[in-house]
């Protein structure tokens, strides 16, 4: 049994729609090993490949204007939902959905899980097994609720490192949530979002961790950041170039209230953020106007602190650092 669902017979389907000779491939890190397989219906109808190798952190992160570029007639994008980005050229999204089955080890933690009614969140690589996991827990004498997608977000119950509405669309009618995927960013950030415990279950490793919204490590990393930023004079605001994380205004929102404080601050327009080149301006700190990620899961390769949007208020006494805010693109953030 294959991990991943590559859709060879829709790949197909859109290449022979769009009569293609040269198709772009972008992949995420996570499905690179996998190119041997990806490449099969392309060799089949014998469509010459051009694989885009540089980073891919989501569908904020298209690539289309490269390929189009490089003679790409279309643009194949896995790992990733569609979330609305307008492209250059036809574009295709297979979301690369994993084929193991949750159920087994949500039920094996059940009793973990101390609330009656629970909301379910995922990421696109779990969404088809969420109503059988919906369909388990009812079975069981909880009731779950599946939140209706955010504003990025494609699927009910799909939460985005950027998009966590699906959980605060259920939020009010819920004792906690039960996240099934990887990785603790996500169900941190539905955590923090909503005030509510998350159940964090592994289906890969079987593991499962809940996590609290008042976590306290994490929280006194972020205050401890921005304190650090406090006593800074000159700061750099990073705003990205790809197409899905151009948060231009935002950038000059928190540029002008940073003048009016004082602070001496640029815009920074990167592709893609190195901290190594962007310290060598020399700024105090950063704030973040790109990928909500970058100064939760980047922060230690930044020898400044990196602030969130919400953290630059706080640090400008214009918000209280509680109740924490999470980053969201999309969302009225400063």
């Amino acid at each position: 049994m294959r991990f991943y669902d590559f859709e060879s017979a829709r790949v197909k389907r859109f290449l022979k729609q769009h009569r293609a000779r040269r198709a772009a491939i972008q992949l995420p890190a996570g499905l690179r090993e996998h190119l041997r397989e990806i490449v099969e219906p392309f060799a089949k109808m014998g469509v010459e490949t051009l694989v885009l190798a540089d980073s891919c952190y989501g569908a904020c992160d298209l690539a289309d204007e490269k390929a189009k570029q490089l003679g790409g007639d279309v643009l194949v994008h896995y790992g990733h939902a569609d979330m609305g980005v307008s492209a250059c050229l036809p574009t295709l999204y297979i979301e690369a959905r994993m084929s193991v089955d949750p159920r087994g080890v949500v039920e094996r933690v059940l009793p973990e899980l101390k609330f009656k009614r629970v909301g379910l969140l995922t990421t696109v690589q779990h969404i088809a097994h969420l109503q059988d996991v919906a369909k388990l827990l009812r079975s069981s004498g909880i009731k779950p609720f599946i939140g209706r997608p955010g504003p990025r977000a494609k699927y009910p119950g799909q939460l985005l490192g950027c998009d966590f509405g699906c959980a605060r669309s259920v939020a009010a009618r819920v004792d906690g949530f039960l996240y099934i995927g990887t990785g603790e960013f996500h169900p941190l950030g539905a955590a923090l979002a909503t005030g509510k415990q998350v159940l964090a279950v592994n289906p890969i490793s079987e593991g499962f961790k809940m996590l609290s919204p008042d976590i306290g490590a994490f929280l006194r990393a972020r205050k401890a950041m921005v304190a650090r930023a406090t006593a800074g004079e000159r700061f750099g605001i990073i705003v990205s170039t790809k197409p899905g994380q151009a948060r231009f205004k935002l950038a000059e929102k928190i540029f002008k209230d940073l003048k009016r404080a004082g602070k001496v601050a640029h815009v920074l327009a990167v592709d893609e953020v190195r901290p190594e080149e962007l310290g060598d301006f020399g700024f105090d700190g950063f704030i973040c106007a790109a990928c909500p990620r970058m100064p939760i899961d980047d922060a230690e390769r930044f020898e400044r602190p990196i602030l969130t949007p919400f953290e630059a208020r706080v640090m400008l006494g214009k918000a209280k650092f509680e109740p924490y805010r999470m980053d969201e693109v999309n969302r009225k953030e400063f």
